[in-house]
């Protein structure tokens, strides 16, 4: 979801710029050492449901992975 605004406002010219600092925090995120981060316990609660259940979190794109990848 951030991609996509990210993506829309990637257009944006002249002195309308955001900063990404701006573009994260108005996507619900945490802009620190140029990263966005938008996790929280939502994202924590899911990471640990998929885990548990033998799935990898793929937090990027919010998603469980069950037997992918690997030899």
């Amino acid at each position: 979801m951030l991609a996509g605004i990210v993506l829309s406002l990637a257009g944006c010219a002249g002195s309308g710029r955001l900063s990404g600092t701006a573009l994260c925090e108005t996507a619900g995120g945490t802009y620190t050492g140029g990263t966005c981060s938008r996790w929280g316990p939502a994202q924590q609660a899911a990471h640990d449901v998929c885990e548990t259940s033998g799935g990898v979190y793929l937090g990027g794109q919010e998603q469980c992975a069950f037997g992918t990848g690997g030899p």
